[in-house]
């Protein structure tokens, strides 16, 4: 006969849901054990129950569904509809007791959610204390869920744990009272079986025997516990495997735009450097060009200031000779004034061509001066532009990891003064005086400019061993890509596996759920048969039988017949059989000799 359910056990109290699916804050209160939920379909009667129960016994998240489709995960109560990054959620039940003193003791059971957007990941923190919500603990302070650091401050980081095997061991020693781990598997196999949606509906339509036989204790638990940690592992790989194919995806995409950028970049730098060296050198060229020149004109200056100073003593001195012709006129000839009259014309003539020699002489130097300065000029702007195409390049380099010291400096050009200003006093032969300005000529140092150059293009070359480390990073990049690939590959294949081994593990629960329920029919009519024999033997000898049916009076709920029984009914059944065919035996020997001794007389008769 049963026994009555102990008044001092644990029973169910209060539970609560908060911030995990779409109950926001929600806490049920059980009466006597028992909770009564009332609401149209759909409006998340059952989901409560999934999240609550038996979840927080034992921590199986592959089981929340009552269905067993494994359709509903932690990730999708946490997430499905929301569109925040991150997102925690308490679940918790109290269990309360009062013990033979009277005194009142409660146990609170619970489960802290944290999960994440960006990993796709959900993982649980499970906690056992005496501390009871919403007193002692409370798990929404100022309104926002209690982060997991704080609750291990408030019931012990002893208490807190993300293993479910450590949890559901802690369940049964301090809520069950069981060190056992296999009878509390056993429970809580029973547990997830009998809470079925249509578990009503097959008992009514009598199928108690085959529900029974379903909650026989599963697996071995290390066969389970081997399988859910290479799926566990599986879930682990596919998650590392997503990621890095994700991170694949975006260095391929990086790397083919900033590949060609960087082509482009170098391409187009290198011709701008490549041009600039052509015009350094035809502007050297032209510097030279002019700089000659100018040495040129002025040494023809010199020379027609010396001619033209000579000119000029010569028409002094025919001038002086003239006055000196004209004083002795009368003395003179008419033939010898003609004569003097032709020289001071011939002299006067080449005055006027030094002067114009002269005059056209400066204005070559101010126009050699001035085409020295714009050159010098556009050299500088040229060099100031390489230099901000260079500036451009640091922060680029800087952008893309690369050191800026591989880039160099860019060359100076200062332009710097050769001439100053200057005013000249030119004298016609006519005595009118000319004033000739020549303007500050600016020119650029072309040798330390060209060296300042090719310091920059020594250090441009020194970057080539930068490029090929870039290369070399590039061609790791590509091997831990491949390796991602083999990786993604081997994770196909396990998967593979994994549902292969999925499928023969269901056969195998099919098979042995056929074969139980055959034995249990086998025995049954087994049972039958014996009870029937039994009976038609006793009604014919006499013979008391009821150890016999003893052994067979086995109650189905029980589970099938054990194996051993048909060896002890048949050996009972001859220990109480063998006497009464001893019996008979000896009465048959008796008659035998009786029918001989008879036949004897008769044949004496």
């Amino acid at each position: 006969m049963n026994r009555p359910p102990s008044p001092h056990r644990y029973r169910l109290h209060r539970a609560g849901i908060r911030n995990v699916w779409q109950y926001d804050e929600q806490e049920f209160s059980f009466g006597d054990g028992r909770l009564l939920l009332r609401g149209k379909n759909g409006a998340g009667k059952s989901k409560a129950l999934e999240m609550l129960l038996p979840y927080l016994l034992d921590g199986d998240a592959r089981a929340l569904d009552a269905t067993g489709t494994g359709r509903t995960t932690l990730l999708w109560l946490m997430l499905d509809g929301f569109q925040q990054t991150n997102r925690l959620g308490y679940l918790w039940v109290e269990f309360a007791r009062t013990d033979e003193e009277g005194q009142d003791h409660h146990l609170t059971l619970g489960a802290a959610i944290r999960a994440s957007q960006s990993t796709r990941t959900a993982k649980p923190f499970f906690f056992v204390t005496p501390l009871r919500v919403g007193q002692e603990l409370h798990l929404a302070p100022a309104g926002q869920p209690l982060p997991v650091d704080q609750l291990k401050s408030l019931v012990g980081a002893e208490h807190v744990t993300d293993r479910a095997v450590e949890h559901r061991a802690r369940v049964a020693r301090h809520l069950f009272g069981l060190t056992d781990p296999a009878r509390y598997r056993n429970l809580l196999h029973l547990l997830h079986r009998l809470r079925r949606p249509t578990i009503g509906d097959r008992i009514d339509s009598g199928g108690l025997v085959s529900v029974l036989a379903e909650t026989l204790p599963a697996l071995d638990d290390e066969i389970v516990e081997k399988v859910a940690r290479n799926l566990d592992d599986l879930d682990a790989v596919r998650t590392d495997l997503g990621r890095l194919e994700r991170t694949d995806e975006a260095l391929r995409t990086f790397l083919t735009g900033y590949r060609g950028y960087l082509h482009g970049a170098l391409r187009r730098r290198t011709d701008q450097v490549s041009g600039e060296l052509e015009r350094l050198a035809e502007h050297r060229r032209a510097a030279g060009e002019a700089a000659k020149r100018a040495s040129e004109l002025r040494t023809r200056e010199d020379e027609i200031a010396a001619r033209l100073e000579i000119l000029r003593a010569e028409s002094e001195a025919a001038e002086t000779d003239l006055a000196a012709l004209h004083d002795s006129a009368a003395y003179r000839g008419l033939k010898e004034l003609a004569e003097k009259r032709a020289t001071v014309t011939a002299l006067h003539s080449a005055a006027a061509t030094a002067f114009k020699a002269l005059r056209q002489a400066h204005s070559s130097q101010e126009e050699a001066g001035r085409r020295l300065t714009g050159e010098a000029g556009r050299l500088g702007e040229e060099l100031v532009e390489l230099g901000t195409a260079h500036g451009e390049l640091l922060r680029e380099a800087e952008r893309s990891g690369l050191d800026p010291v591989h880039l160099g400096e860019p060359a100076p050009a200062p332009a710097l003064p050769v001439a100053a200003a200057a005013v000249a006093e030119l004298t016609a032969p006519e005595g009118d005086f000319h004033l000739v300005r020549h303007s500050e000529v600016l020119a650029v140092d072309t040798d330390a400019c060209a060296g300042a150059l090719d310091v920059w293009d020594t250090q441009l070359d020194a970057a080539g061993p930068v490029i090929r480390n870039r290369a070399r990073a590039v061609t790791e990049l590509a091997g831990l890509m491949e390796r991602a690939r083999r990786a993604r590959r081997e994770a196909h294949e396990t998967d593979a596996a994994r549902e292969r081994l999925e499928e023969q593990t269901e056969e195998a629960r099919a098979r042995a759920g056929r074969r139980r329920e055959e034995t249990a029919r086998e025995g049954e009519a087994y049972a039958e048969a014996v009870r029937a024999w039994t009976e038609r033997l006793q009604r014919l000898t006499g013979v008391s039988l009821d150890a016999v049916r003893a052994l067979t009076a086995h109650d189905p709920a029980e589970g099938p017949l054990p194996a051993h029984a048909p060896d002890e009914v048949a050996d009972t059944a001859r220990s109480a059989v063998d006497p009464w065919l001893a019996e008979l035996g000896e009465q048959r020997d008796a008659r035998a000799v009786a029918i001989r001794e008879l036949a004897a007389e008769q044949d004496r008769l």
